[in-house]
C-alpha cells in the first residue's frame, strides 16, 4: 500500500486553497450528514466521487481541467490524517479515525502467483478493498460485517465438481449453507461434555447443542433463493432465483480467467472477457456498497449507530490509464453509484493521466457562485458546494473534477495540515448504551403487556365466568370516592355495592345472577343494560339512589319474558352498571366535564356489547350532561337508550340523539301540570293563601341554580307557568357543597313562606331533599306557622313515597305534595308480583322500569321473526318506524316513534302523604293506563282542565 512518510507533507508544495478542500472534506467524513435535517432520508443522498486535477494554463474558466502526476502526493497526504497516534509509551500506535482503504497498482504486481487463487487480479482488487476497510475500523465501532460481499465472493471461489445446472444449484446452496452455519457449529467441548455425562441427559445436552444450528441452516436454505434479487437483475436474467444468479455470475467469471489465461485469444472473445470481467467487478463492488450502506446505520437500538457517523474512504492515487487498477475501480464506480441509492463511500482521487469521459466539471450553480474572491477561498468554496448538492442528492453525476490552482501556496498551508493532523469525530460515549438499555427494557415492558392482554383476551373469549377463580372482571373499577362502578352480570364477581345502601344493592345483584344464570346462552339471545347511579361516595350522607325500585322493575320483567316460552321468543340476559354518584363516571369527554379520570363506563358497555350481544341500554334515572353524554356515545354505536325517571327537557332536545327515547314526561310538561296544580288545588289552599293582589299563593321555588339539565330548568319554567297566578321567590340550594350552610336555606325559605303564607316549590334533587327538610323542621320561622308547611316537589325523595309514615314521623311540621307519573294498581298482577318478590310496594319508579325492559322484550321478539342475528342499529330502526304504539303498560300507555322520543301526554299524578301517613291522589291528568283512557279534568267536579301537549 503507497503510504507517505509522517513528516512528508510538511515538505509538499501545496496548491493555493487545498487546506480549505481538506476542511471541507474532513467534515463529510467526520459526518456523512452534515447540513441534513436529523431524519431526512432519500435514495438519491450519496457522497461525491472527487478526481483532483491541475486548472489548465492561464484562464480558469477557458478550458477542461488538467491530470497531474504530482497530484498523488496530496491524495496520499490525505490518508494520513486518517490516522492519529494512541495509547501510552508502551502500548503506542496508530488508531484509525474512518474506516478507509488505498487502490495501489502495486498491488497486483505483488501478488504474483496469488491471482490464480484468487480468481483473478479484478477479485483480488476488491477483496483487498474489502480487507482495508474491515482492518482500519475505529476503536469502539465494532467489527465491519460484509454479508452479501462475502456471499459473492464465496460463489466466485467456490470448488464445485463439474455437472449439469441443476446440480449446480445444489452444490452452491449446499456451499452457502455450510458457510453460513459454521460459525454456529458447537463447541468440541461441548460435545465432549455430552460423551461425558452419557445416557439420557447426555443425548439430550447433545441435541440442545446441534438443533439450534440445524433450525438455522434450515431456515437460510428455505430463504437463499429469494435473497439478492439485485444480482440477477445487473446479469440481465429474468426472475428472483439468486442461485440462477450465482451460477451466471460464476459462468461469467470463469470465461474471464479461461480468455486471460489463454495463448492467443479472438478479438471478440477477448471483449467479450473484458465485458464479463466489469460485470464481475460490477457486482461485486455493487455488494460492497450495499453492505457498506447497512454498516453505516446500524439498528434503531444498537449502541453502533451514533459511533458510525464517519464515512467509509476510498483513496485512488494513481488514476490514470484504462488498465491501472485506480481506474478500472473509479469506471467500475462510475456505472454502479446511480443504481445504488444512497452510499456512505466518499472516493478521492488524483488525475495522473487522461481525464475519465464521465467525470462531470462542477455543477454550473456551483461554478457561478464562486466566480469572486481568491483561488483559496475560491477552491474551498466550490468544494462545499460540491458535497452539499450531492448529499442532499442534487448532483445527478457520481464522479466530479475539482480543478486545484497551479498557484503554489505560501506554506501556510502545509503548516495547517502538519499542525492540525486528525480529523475530528465522535469518539464512543458511555451514553451510547442507554439505546440498547432503553431497548431492552421497552421489549419487556412490551412483553409484558402482551401476556397481560393475552390472559385478557382469553378471560374475554374462553372464560365466561371469572367468579369461579376468585377474581373480578375488568368492567369493575373503584374509583376515588370509595364507589365501585361499572357493570355486572351477577356472577362474574363485580361488586357495585358501596355505602349505605350496599346491602339492598348486593340482594339485588345476587337476584341478577340467578336470573341470568338460567339463559341458555348457547341459543340466540339479547342483552339489556339497566345504566344509572346506584351507589354514593363514601362520605356522602343522600338518600337511597331512586334507580334502586327500577332496577327492581326491570328484574321483574326480565324472570316474567324468560318464563314466558312463546313461539318466537328472544331470551333476555340483563347486566347492571354503576355509574356513581352524579353519574359521574358514567361517561368521560364531550358534555362531561367533572369526570377527570380514565374510567368511562359507557365505553365498558360498549366494549361488551359484541361479546354479550348487547341489544340496549333502559335506566339512566337522572337527567344530567353527563347520562346525555352516555346517550350520545352509545347512539354512535348504534345501540338504543330507554331512559327511565329522565324529565331534562335537554334529554329530548338539541343534542339527543335519534337512538334515544324516554318514559317520563319533560319538564315542559311537568311544570304546567304543577302549576296547574298550584292554582286550583283545594288541598293546597287548606295549606297556603292567595296572596295580596294575586289569585295564587306565593311560591318559594327552592333550586339548584348549577343544575341546568333538571333543577334549574324545571324552576324556570315553573316560574313562567306559574308568575301570573302568584309571586314567585327563587332560593338557591345546591345539590353539592356550594360553602352555604343548609340552615340558612331553610332558613331562608321558612321566612319567605311565614310572612307570604306560600308554599314551597321544591325543584331539586331527591337526594338532598331530607337534608333540607331536616333543618325545615327545626326552623323557628316554620315552627311558628299555623298549620303545616306544604311543599310540592317533583323529585320526591324515594325513602319518603315508598314509607310514607316517616314524613308525620320525622317531619311533623311539613306536608309533602309529589308528582308521580304512574299509579299501578295496588292489587293488579304486577302489584303482587312485584310485592312478592321485593316485598315492597310498587309505585312508579318500579313500574317505568317494569315497562322498559317488556317494551324493549316486545320489539326485539317482533325483529326476531325476520332476523335471528339482527344488530342493535335494528332495534333503533324499529322503535323509529313502526315504533311503539299506544303500549299499554304499568307506566301509562306509550307511543314512541321518530317523531315521539317521550309519549305525548303522559300520565302524571300529584299525590299527598296525610298527617296519618296515608297517600292520596289529588289530581290526576294524561292518557291512563287503566282502562286506556284519556282524563282531561280533574278537581272536585272536574272543574279544572289539564294541561295538554301539543302533539304534532
Amino acid at each position: 500500500m503507497l503510504h507517505s512518510p509522517l513528516g512528508d507533507e510538511q515538505q509538499l508544495v501545496l496548491p493555493v486553497g487545498f487546506d480549505e478542500i481538506v476542511r471541507v472534506i474532513d467534515r463529510y467524513v467526520a459526518d456523512r450528514r452534515t447540513g441534513l435535517p436529523p431524519l431526512s432520508r432519500s435514495r438519491g443522498r450519496r457522497l461525491p466521487a472527487l478526481l483532483l486535477a491541475r486548472e489548465p494554463d492561464g484562464d480558469p474558466a477557458a478550458g477542461a481541467a488538467e491530470p497531474d502526476p504530482e497530484l498523488t502526493a496530496l491524495v496520499l497526504a490525505y490518508g494520513q490524517r486518517l490516522v492519529s497516534p494512541a495509547g501510552n509509551v508502551t502500548t503506542r500506535h496508530l488508531a484509525s479515525l474512518a474506516p478507509h482503504a488505498v487502490i495501489d497498482d502495486l498491488r497486483l504486481i505483488r501478488g504474483g502467483a496469488r491471482e490464480d487463487v484468487v480468481g483473478g487480479p479484478h477479485v483480488l482488487l476488491l477483496e483487498d478493498v474489502a480487507r482495508q476497510l474491515r482492518t482500519s475500523m475505529p476503536e469502539g465501532a465494532g467489527a465491519l460485517r460484509l454479508p452479501e460481499f462475502d456471499t459473492c465472493l464465496a460463489v466466485l471461489r467456490a470448488d464445485l465438481p463439474p455437472g449439469d445446472a441443476e446440480e449446480e444449484r445444489r452444490a452452491l446452496r449446499g456451499m452457502l449453507c455450510d458457510r453460513y452455519t459454521q460459525r454456529f457449529q458447537p463447541a468440541a467441548e461441548t460435545a465432549q461434555l455430552g460423551e461425558a455425562v452419557g445416557g439420557k441427559w447426555g443425548a439430550v445436552l447433545q441435541l440442545l447443542t446441534v438443533l439450534p444450528g440445524g433450525l438455522r441452516r434450515r431456515w437460510y436454505s428455505v430463504r437463499l433463493d429469494r435473497r439478492h434479487p439485485w444480482v440477477g437483475r445487473m446479469l440481465g436474467q429474468t426472475g428472483r432465483s439468486f442461485l440462477n444468479a450465482a451460477a451466471g455470475l460464476r459462468a461469467a467469471h470463469q470465461h474471464t480467467l479461461a480468455q486471460n489465461a489463454a495463448e492467443s485469444r479472438h478479438p471478440e472473445a477477448a471483449s467479450l472477457a473484458a465485458r464479463d470481467e466489469a460485470v464481475v467487478r460490477q457486482v461485486l463492488l455493487t455488494a460492497l456498497i450495499r453492505d457498506l450502506a447497512r454498516a453505516a446505520r446500524p439498528r434503531l437500538w444498537s449502541r453502533l449507530r451514533p459511533r458510525r457517523r464517519w464515512a467509509f474512504v476510498l483513496l485512488l492515487p494513481t488514476v490514470g490509464g484504462e488498465g491501472s487498477a485506480c481506474r478500472k475501480f473509479l469506471d467500475t464506480y462510475a456505472a454502479v453509484s446511480r443504481d445504488n441509492g444512497s452510499s456512505p463511500l466518499l472516493v478521492l482521487g488524483a488525475a495522473t493521466d487522461e481525464l475519465p469521459s464521465y467525470a462531470a466539471g462542477l455543477p454550473r450553480q456551483t461554478v457561478q457562485g464562486v466566480q469572486g474572491g481568491t483561488d483559496a477561498h475560491r477552491a474551498g468554496r466550490a468544494a462545499a458546494a460540491l458535497f452539499s448538492a450531492a448529499v442532499a442528492g442534487r448532483a445527478a453525476d457520481a464522479v466530479h473534477v475539482l480543478p486545484l490552482p497551479r498557484t503554489p501556496d505560501d506554506g501556510t498551508a502545509a503548516e495547517r495540515l502538519a499542525s492540525h493532523r486528525a480529523v475530528h469525530f465522535r469518539r464512543p460515549r458511555r451514553l451510547d448504551w442507554a439505546r440498547p438499555v432503553a431497548a431492552a427494557t421497552a421489549a419487556a415492558v412490551l412483553c409484558a403487556g402482551g401476556v397481560a392482554l393475552s390472559r385478557e383476551l382469553v378471560g374475554l373469549f374462553f372464560d365466561e365466568h371469572p367468579s369461579a377463580v376468585g377474581h373480578p372482571t375488568s368492567s369493575c373499577r373503584q374509583v376515588p370516592t370509595g364507589e365501585v362502578v361499572g357493570l355486572t352480570d351477577g356472577i362474574d364477581g363485580c361488586d357495585l355495592a358501596h355505602g349505605l345502601y350496599a346491602p339492598d344493592l348486593r340482594e339485588l345483584v345476587r337476584t341478577l345472577g340467578r336470573q341470568n344464570a338460567q339463559v341458555d346462552t348457547d341459543r340466540p339471545y339479547r342483552t339489556l343494560v339497566f345504566f344509572a347511579p346506584l351507589s354514593v361516595g363514601s362520605e356522602s350522607k343522600r338518600t337511597v339512589p331512586t334507580g334502586f325500585q327500577m332496577l327492581r322493575g326491570a328484574l321483574l320483567a326480565q324472570k316474567q319474558i324468560n318464563d314466558r316460552h312463546l313461539k318466537s321468543q328472544v331470551p333476555v340476559r340483563l347486566l347492571v352498571a354503576n355509574a356513581g354518584e352524579y353519574f359521574r363516571y358514567g361517561s368521560r369527554g364531550g358534555l362531561n366535564t367533572t369526570n377527570r379520570s380514565d374510567v368511562d363506563v359507557t365505553q365498558m358497555i360498549i366494549d361488551r356489547a359484541s361479546k354479550d350481544h348487547i341489544a340496549a341500554v333502559i335506566g339512566l334515572a337522572q337527567s344530567r350532561p353527563e347520562s346525555q353524554q352516555a346517550a350520545i356515545e352509545l347512539g354512535t354505536r348504534g345501540i338504543t337508550v330507554l331512559g327511565t325517571g329522565v324529565s331534562g327537557q335537554r334529554m329530548v332536545e338539541g343534542n339527543s340523539p335519534v337512538s334515544y327515547f324516554q318514559l317520563s314526561p319533560p319538564n315542559a310538561r311537568i311544570a304546567k301540570v304543577m302549576a296547574a296544580f298550584a292554582r286550583h288545588s283545594p288541598r293546597l289552599r287548606t295549606l297556603a293563601e292567595p296572596a295580596s293582589g294575586h289569585a295564587g299563593p306565593a311560591a318559594v321555588v327552592v333550586f339548584d341554580p348549577r343544575d341546568e339539565y333538571f333543577s334549574a330548568d324545571l324552576a324556570h319554567r315553573f316560574d313562567a307557568a306559574y308568575r301570573s297566578t302568584g309571586p314567585v321567590h327563587l332560593v338557591p340550594y345546591g345539590e353539592k357543597e356550594d360553602g352555604r350552610p343548609t340552615s340558612d336555606v331553610a332558613e331562608t325559605v321558612c321566612t319567605l313562606v311565614h310572612r307570604t303564607n306560600g308554599f314551597v316549590l321544591y325543584a331539586g334533587r331527591s337526594g338532598v331533599m331530607e337534608d333540607l327538610f331536616h333543618s325545615m323542621q327545626g326552623d323557628r320561622e316554620c315552627r311558628a306557622r299555623q298549620g303545616r308547611v306544604a311543599v310540592l316537589a317533583e323529585s320526591p325523595a324515594p325513602g319518603l313515597t315508598m314509607h310514607p309514615r316517616l314524613m308525620s314521623q320525622r317531619y311533623g311540621g311539613l306536608t309533602l305534595f309529589y308528582s308521580q307519573f304512574s299509579r299501578p294498581a295496588p292489587d293488579g298482577p304486577f302489584a303482587r308480583s312485584f310485592r312478592e318478590a321485593f316485598h315492597l310496594s310498587a309505585e312508579s319508579d318500579a313500574a317505568v322500569g317494569y315497562d322498559a325492559a317488556n317494551i324493549l322484550s316486545e320489539a326485539m321478539n317482533a325483529i326476531f321473526t325476520t332476523d335471528r342475528s339482527f344488530s342493535p342499529s335494528a332495534l333503533v330502526t324499529y322503535l323509529q318506524n313502526p315504533g311503539v304504539r299506544e303500549y299499554v303498560g304499568e307506566s301509562g300507555v306509550i307511543t314512541l316513534d321518530s317523531g315521539h322520543n317521550y309519549p305525548p301526554n303522559k300520565e302524571i299524578h300529584i299525590r299527598e302523604i296525610t298527617p296519618e301517613g296515608k297517600r292520596v291522589t289529588d289530581l290526576t291528568c294524561g292518557v291512563l293506563a287503566d282502562g286506556a283512557r284519556t282524563v282531561t279534568t280533574w278537581g272536585p267536579g272536574g272543574r279544572f282542565s289539564c294541561p295538554v301537549d301539543e302533539v304534532p
